[in-house]
């Protein structure tokens, strides 16, 4: 049964923030949330908020928002989420603003005030701000219509290795290129991705391969990413390898399913 942590949040709830940092609950709390246990990871970062570490409320409001620990409380969440960026965690204001976007944890759906709030976070270079104020852009919502704007902050969030942001930049060179350019810049961001081992990115590379040419050499890369893409479950991926697969010489697969064994994706944190 899943212990309650009613009494301690209430606690938690009832104090006032105050700027500060506190290193050693923040660490704690992380390298107990990594190894699953999740209610020494509540504690610890219980413990840093109290002290004023607004990062440890973060965490502390993600866990209370996914009910990791404890019961999901989305509404609590999001009064941990507003004293952490009001004590300056950039990711908590991230999350404020996607509440009201999305009108959830007891907030009416605002598109406005969560552009005003996306775009504070931006302001700071926050890469998930980034990237959702470009959707808001590029949508028309609570902002004009923009789609310069909204790539111009595509491409400052996919500098910081956003992954959607990278898909995204990726389809939309790809879907409007009229030049060689466009394609290579729709590579690179896709490449860009698939090094993460994101499987859009693998796929997408997959694709372009083919495209570039199905000689030996291409099949065999085109291979590898498809191989990469399936086991990471793209839905268009195992029928695609399969096809591959059919029209390769077993030596060239056998090559290909090496480069796959060898691939190592560089380690990032999700975006949202």
């Amino acid at each position: 049964m899943m212990r309650s942590f009613s009494f301690s949040l209430a606690l938690i709830l009832s104090l006032s923030f105050s700027h500060g940092a506190l290193a050693a609950p923040l660490e704690d709390g992380k390298t107990a949330f990594d190894a699953g246990q999740y209610e020494a990871a509540m504690q610890s970062f219980s413990a840093g908020f109290r002290a004023g570490d607004a990062a440890s409320g973060y965490y502390l409001a993600r866990m209370l928002e996914l009910g990791l620990g404890v019961e999901a409380d989305p509404v609590a969440a999001m009064q941990f989420y507003r004293q952490s960026a009001e004590g300056g965690n950039v990711e908590a204001l991230n999350r404020v603003a996607l509440m009201h976007y999305r009108g959830e944890a007891g907030v009416a759906q605002d598109y406005e005030q969560a552009a005003r709030l996306f775009g504070l976070a931006a302001e700071q270079g926050d890469r998930n701000a980034l990237f959702n104020l470009g959707k808001l852009y590029f949508e028309g919502e609570g902002v004009e219509k923009d789609a310069g704007q909204a790539i111009a902050y595509y491409r400052q969030a996919a500098e910081k290795d956003h992954i959607l942001a990278l898909n995204t930049l990726g389809a939309l060179y790809r879907m409007g290129a009229k030049s060689p350019e466009d394609t290579a810049r729709a590579r690179a961001y896709f490449e860009r991705s698939a090094a993460f081992g994101n499987a859009v990115g693998l796929f997408e590379m997959a694709r372009l391969i083919l495209e570039e040419g199905t000689d030996a050499p291409h099949q065999v890369e085109a291979h590898m990413y498809l191989n990469l893409a399936s086991a990471r479950s793209h839905p268009n991926a195992p029928e695609a390898l399969q096809e591959l697969t059919a029209a390769m010489t077993q030596e060239d697969v056998e090559a290909a399913q090496q480069k796959a064994r060898a691939f190592v994706a560089l380690s990032d944190e999700g975006a949202e």
